[in-house]
């Protein structure tokens, strides 16, 4: 079994949310919503979507964090001193999102992993809803001993505001193996997809019940 580990300095360890696996996470939408509707199963009965969004871990907002976008688009942010600060324009100019506020939200935690262990850091996974979606990327955290931040696209409305409560998810984490790997177009092998659709013909559980694997983080 692999560990990750989450290190932060000692005058903040027992001031901030701690890192938790992203199955703590699961959002109220999700467990309200019922498995079957309408004659068929939803969102929630999907393995895949339901075990991308617990997959990895969480790192939770530090503090209570207050956005707001006033009436002629100014951001205004209420946080302690220096959790989030602004990107300058210039440094994603010509992005798709060059008319959007990137906010730098502060990370106060060290992530390791196992040397050959990387980890790629992504918005809370469907979590649609949120107003605030970090950058997605890869950080060699077997050899990078600093804290990663989160550069966030800040997708409020004008005259739109929300308080991030400290401990909900910021961003997800979720640890690889490095590897090399080669790729290759093949012509399908039509017996094998044949074999593979029979078990569904008869049973709409067939991937859940005879294919999916559960991931543990703990």
């Amino acid at each position: 079994m692999c560990r990750i580990e989450f290190h932060a300095p000692a005058h903040l360890f027992d001031r901030v949310p701690h890192p938790y696996p992203a199955s703590r996470s699961v959002p109220e939408w999700l467990k309200a919503m019922p498995m079957d509707r309408g004659g068929g199963g939803t969102v929630k009965r999907c393995p895949p979507f339901v075990e991308a969004m617990t997959a990895g871990y969480i790192v939770p907002v530090p503090f209570d964090i207050t956005l707001s976008v006033n009436d002629q688009g100014m951001l205004s942010v209420d946080a302690p001193p220096n959790v989030v600060n602004a990107h300058y324009p210039v440094q994603y100019e010509g992005s798709p999102f060059a008319n959007q506020v990137v906010l730098k939200f502060s990370n106060p935690w060290v992530i390791v992993t196992p040397p050959g262990y990387v980890c790629l850091i992504v918005p809370p996974i469907n979590r649609f809803e949120s107003p605030v979606v970090p950058f997605t990327g890869i950080v060699e955290t077997d050899s990078y001993y600093k804290e990663i931040n989160f550069p966030s696209v800040c997708n409020l409305r004008r005259g739109a505001s929300v308080t991030l409560a400290a401990g909900s998810p910021l961003a997800q984490v979720i640890p690889f193996r490095r590897e090399a790997w080669t790729s290759a177009v093949v012509p399908m092998d039509a017996a094998k997809r044949t074999a593979e659709e029979e078990p569904f013909t008869t049973n709409r559980h067939a991937y859940k019940e005879g294919i999916w694997k559960k991931l543990e983080y703990a």
